[in-house]
């Protein structure tokens, strides 16, 4: 690495941690920042590689050390660092495909693979509050509770309701929000190296997204736990199998973009389905249930159905 890639590995270092630390100003805009913590950490990782992204997460991490002590290190390094590392190295890896020419690994793999990461974590996490005695929903609901206090929000029987909806889902929600963090920071930093011309990979079509086969098996694991369980362990699996189904919400859109690019009203139909699918909460099972059949029989075939093999480019 030259000083110059020195340097801006540094910066951008310097830069996730600075976002890191925007959520302890307690400021909605700053807290609303705080959210791309991950972009600078991508950006010079998918512009200058793994090394670069290296020396940018120890620059970050030696900086919050020093500044805020042990627990925002811990937080970033496992939060942002960690994950930013692993997936950008993954996202650079080459191999051969089946025609014997390297490729970058296929991004339904590494969607898979988060979200595998993510479930694992959540089971690690949940198994040691259950290890203790402790039932997970009720630790949960006191968290909820004493969160809505400490804001300043009555405890109303309307907001005990929304206690109780929200600590069924809990762990989920709190990994998918991260889940599809990391995945927004992703795209926002490949679309600006693009635009710039300093992209390492292509960006990947939504339309050609495939998952791994092994996918499939650790969702309906997750899903058959659920009906052997009771308890803390059913509580566990229900979420897990929640984590675990989002891939198959993307091989469900994947499926939409590859039928919508045989029509060239393509546009309007996508802003159509995707305006029906904000309306409806349904539609997200429904999308994933179509994301499960696509996987098991491949509607699309061995490639997506397009108009042009450069539409979906």
């Amino acid at each position: 690495m030259s000083s110059r890639d020195t340097l801006s590995s540094i910066g951008a270092g310097l830069g996730s941690a600075l976002l890191f630390l925007l959520v302890l100003t307690g400021n909605p805009l700053a807290l609303l920042l705080s959210y791309f913590g991950h972009l600078p950490l991508f950006v010079i990782g998918l512009w200058r590689g793994p090394k670069s992204l290296l020396v940018a997460a120890i620059a970050a991490c030696a900086a919050l050390l020093l500044l805020g002590g042990p627990l925002p290190f811990t937080v970033f390094l496992v939060v942002i660092a960690g994950p930013a590392t692993m997936l950008t190295r993954v996202a650079l890896i080459m191999r051969a495909d089946d025609s014997g020419k390297l490729a970058f690994i296929q991004p339904g793999i590494i969607l898979a693979a988060m979200a595998l990461a993510v479930a694992v974590m959540m089971i690690v996490i949940l198994a040691t509050v259950a290890a203790d005695g402790l039932d997970i929903q009720g630790v949960i609901a006191h968290f909820l509770s004493t969160m809505y206090s400490e804001m300043g929000v009555p405890l109303t029987p309307d907001v005990q309701q929304i206690i109780v909806m929200f600590q069924t889902y809990f762990p989920a929600i709190a990994a998918l929000s991260w889940y599809l963090m990391v995945l927004v920071n992703v795209m926002i930093a490949q679309a600006i190296l693009v635009r710039a011309g300093k992209n390492l990979r292509p960006t990947p079509s939504l339309a050609s997204l495939a998952l791994p086969g092994w996918s499939l098996f650790a969702f309906a694991l997750a899903g058959a736990s659920i009906a052997f369980s009771d308890g803390n362990l059913a509580y566990i699996a229900r979420n897990v199998a929640v984590v675990l189904a989002v891939p198959f919400l993307f091989q469900g859109l994947a499926l939409v973009h590859g039928q919508a690019a045989r029509w060239p009203q393509k546009r309007m139909i996508l802003t159509v389905f995707y305006i029906v699918t904000v309306l409806s909460s349904w539609s997200f099972i429904a999308i994933c249930g179509l994301g499960i059949v696509e996987h098991l029989i491949r509607l699309r075939g061995n490639q997506p159905m397009t108009r042009s093999n450069e539409e979906d480019r």
